[in-house]
């Protein structure tokens, strides 16, 4: 799904990473770990074409569209609605199942008329996931997507990705939402070492 050569990425003097090599398979849970600062946010902004990086290369695979969840929510634009929102995504879906997926994540009633602009962090996060889950994108790239979600949410979102056929590469912190997903491998930054994941990972994951 996802080839990555030589990745590199600096701001000014400061070396975030450098050759950061690793591949993604079709249909693996591959998980991004690493302290703060360690450039797991970086990476994931350079898959996705949000940044470019300073050196190497990375290319998807054939017939892969991706899907980006970003913490900083920025695909949701003041003066468009939240239904409008989710009609960019919508994959052929009628309004009436836009909704039902809205619900699913807690976005009930007038929700669904109201400027997406206006919505808490929490209420984002929920909005931004659920164009996710009606999107064509078969390689989900997830930067803590369950910051500022309430428990209820953050099931929903859990249940989804568990029935996800597609591929996920993961940022996350929270120990039970990654075990709960059974990532295959992980990659650790900013060395950019390739290892089979394990219990022992979680340790880290909690630091992360």
């Amino acid at each position: 799904m996802l080839v990555a050569d030589g990745l590199a990425k600096s701001y000014g003097r400061t070396r975030v990473f450098a050759d950061v090599t690793f591949t993604v398979g079709r249909g693996e849970h591959f998980l991004v770990l690493g302290l703060n600062g360690a450039g797991k946010t970086t990476l994931l902004r350079i898959l996705a074409g949000v940044i470019d990086a300073d050196a190497g290369s990375f290319r998807p695979g054939a017939n892969v569209e991706i899907g980006f969840y970003a913490q900083e929510h920025e695909d949701i634009r003041n003066g468009v609605t939240v239904l409008d929102h989710m009609r960019e995504r919508a994959n052929g879906l009628a309004d009436r199942d836009l909704r039902a997926v809205l619900g699913h994540f807690g976005l009930t009633g007038d929700a669904a008329h109201q400027d997406a602009g206006t919505l808490s962090g929490g209420e984002k996060t929920k909005l931004a996931l659920a164009r996710l889950v009606v999107s064509r994108a078969n390689l989900l790239l997830l930067d803590e997507p369950t910051n500022n979600l309430d428990p209820q949410s953050r099931e929903a979102v859990l249940a989804a990705l568990q029935h996800y056929k597609g591929t996920i590469v993961l940022v996350s912190h929270d120990t039970e939402f990654v075990a709960s997903l059974e990532p295959e491998r992980l990659l650790v930054m900013p060395d950019g070492q390739v290892a089979f994941f394990d219990e022992d990972a979680l340790d880290l994951v909690e630091l992360a």
